[in-house]
């Protein structure tokens, strides 16, 4: 992707989001600024400096709109929780002083998690999430009410030889065709070999219940009125 050179570059494309981002406020169709964050894996890709730069620049633009944060952090816990500590008074925040965002795809420890909680942020839990004993561990610590379930379509599919797997009590045929047709899943009932939808979300409510030891009812109960209280209604407004 395209980085840019200079300041007024940057100036300037963040301007263009904040113009694109209010009018996707007024009819519905944003709900959060994202996904925006950190990635040490791919260093290869954008330097630190760089990512936190272009970082810092996407806050801006949540603190101009007042939408929520849709985070991404990869091996980068702590240095995402100091910038978002940094900003914590200019971004969008509840009556109680909380950030209002998710950090998704959460796969670090509850040491990390709990530093992302302390400012107020839900933690996102799909496949990737789901993966090995110290991930189911470290999702049972952490309270209901700071959870979200998600699936990150098309990708983090639970399998087979996941921790989490133990738990999926929910499948669904599937095919090995390379793509997905509105034929193959509306009307042969067919998902695709390892690519995730959002009906796989069932399979991560699952899993989350059967960690904790609760009743997959509860565990979609809590998550569902998570997402309500931290993007509202999501209803399209009509013009």
């Amino acid at each position: 992707s395209w980085i840019p050179k200079t300041e007024a570059e940057q100036n300037e494309i963040i301007q263009q989001l904040i113009r694109m981002t209010k009018d996707g406020k007024e009819s519905g169709n944003v709900v959060a600024i994202g996904e925006c964050g950190l990635d040490y894996a791919r260093l290869q890709f954008c330097p630190k400096d760089i990512q936190h730069s272009g970082l810092r620049a996407q806050l801006r633009v949540a603190a101009e709109t007042d939408l929520p944060l849709y985070l991404h952090n990869r091996e980068s816990g702590d240095d995402l929780y100091e910038i978002l500590s940094e900003y914590k008074d200019k971004l969008p925040s509840t009556d109680d002083g909380s950030i209002r965002g998710i950090v998704h795809s959460f796969d670090e420890t509850i040491e990390i998690a709990n530093k992302f909680i302390s400012l107020g942020l839900y933690i996102g839990i799909n496949g990737c999430s789901l993966k090995t004993p110290e991930n189911l561990s470290t999702v049972k610590e952490i309270p209901l009410q700071n959870l979200i379930l998600e699936t990150d379509c098309p990708w983090c599919d639970i399998r087979p030889s996941h921790a989490g797997s133990q738990y999926v009590q929910t499948t669904f045929p599937t095919k090995k065709d390379k793509q997905y047709t509105r034929e193959m899943g509306l009307k042969e009932g067919f998902c695709v070999k390892n690519r995730t939808e959002p009906c796989h979300v069932s399979q991560v409510a699952e899993v989350v219940a059967g960690v904790k030891g609760l009743d997959v009812e509860e565990v979609v109960t809590v998550c569902c009125q998570n997402v309500y209280d931290l993007f509202g209604s999501l209803e399209k407004k009509k013009r």
